[in-house]
């Protein structure tokens, strides 16, 4: 793993004490047009309450050491509803990280409030206690001059187990004016991950030498929406799509190419679909993935899958729920004797 300490300390640091402003700003006694101290003074208590939803996405994206150029850390956005089927977001970073080829991590939905907590999302703590973790805080800004903006700062640090003992290195801070229905994502440029690294906190089950040569690059996407998020009204957790995929009338299994299995690769996928009364998967996307070869084939198979009627007779409300796919590597040939 690549960084610069002394770098994104500082940017940690300017990043922590502008968000401090921030909320100062927010909270000192109204002037202009926000003059009437009461009503602004409640405003920001409501609005403190009020929670900011946010998908949050994490996409890796791979090269061949030297065959790309070097990556920024500038923040992109785009419309939400422009990225709602996977290939979207697959044909946005092809033209944002040209030479690299991306693929979706691992998808959770937060809620962030404007206070001096954080949400922490972990992406996954190794043996050796070191963990790569998203935190993010949400404060008031300016906005217009009238009404109030709302500002999310993302930051990438790296725990080694015991903050106490050693502190976190930062490795990406971002302060982004956010509005309702817009994406933001920037990739970490100081994080870029060996193979031994990658395998480590993104690929458990494969084996490091599949990696050298390749430069590994995390990018860090977040879907905002300022209004309350209506969950849908049938949402099936884990265990209740465990149970929807083992009724499901037509089943599509893609199945992993043999140069892969034979790599030793293995994982699993889980998609996230949405069901209509007839019983089609009308939407499918990437929830989660520990190999991100077979992305693309999942998708491409879950939308085939296929539902009995009898879920709706009681309720027309589409399913949303998971689809899970496991692949496994070849077993190793046996030793001649």
């Amino acid at each position: 793993m690549q960084f610069n300490p002394h770098s994104l300390s500082r940017a940690r640091s300017c990043a922590l004490a502008l968000y401090a402003f921030i909320i100062c700003a927010a909270l000192a006694p109204a002037q202009g047009s926000f003059a009437q101290s009461d009503k602004v003074a409640q405003e920001i208590h409501d609005q403190h309450l009020k929670p900011i939803f946010v998908t949050s996405r994490v996409f890796q994206i791979k090269a061949k050491r030297g065959a790309y150029q070097d990556l920024s850390g500038q923040v992109f956005k785009m419309k939400t509803d422009k990225l709602t089927e996977y290939e979207n977001w697959i044909n946005a970073f092809k033209k944002t990280y040209p030479g690299f080829d991306a693929a979706l991590l691992r998808t959770d939905s937060v809620r962030v409030f404007k206070t001096a907590r954080s949400t922490n999302i972990s992406l996954g703590k190794r043996p050796d206690g070191r963990d790569i973790e998203i935190t993010l805080l949400a404060a008031h800004s300016g906005g217009d001059g009238t009404t109030f903006g709302t500002t999310l700062v993302p930051e990438v640090n790296l725990h080694f187990g015991n903050d106490r003992v050693r502190k976190p290195v930062s490795y990406a801070v971002q302060n982004i004016e956010v509005e309702s229905g817009a994406t933001y994502f920037f990739a970490a440029p100081n994080l870029k991950l060996n193979s031994s690294d990658y395998v480590g906190f993104v690929r458990p089950n494969a084996q490091s030498k599949q990696y050298d040569g390749d430069d590994i690059y995390l990018v860090f996407s977040f879907s905002v929406d300022l209004d309350k998020t209506v969950k849908p009204p049938r949402l099936f957790d884990e265990q209740q799509s465990a149970q929807l995929q083992e009724r499901a009338a037509k089943k599509i299994q893609p199945e992993i190419p043999a140069v892969l299995r034979e790599a030793g690769m293995s994982g699993y996928v889980r998609a996230s679909v949405e069901i209509s009364p007839e019983g089609k998967v009308t939407g499918a996307n990437i929830h989660y993935s520990t190999i991100p070869e077979m992305n693309d084939a999942v998708i491409a198979a879950a939308r085939q899958w296929e539902f009995p009627t009898t879920l709706f007779a009681e309720d027309k409300n589409p399913i949303n729920g998971y689809l899970k796919f496991n692949f496994a590597a070849a077993e190793p040939a046996p030793k001649s004797q």
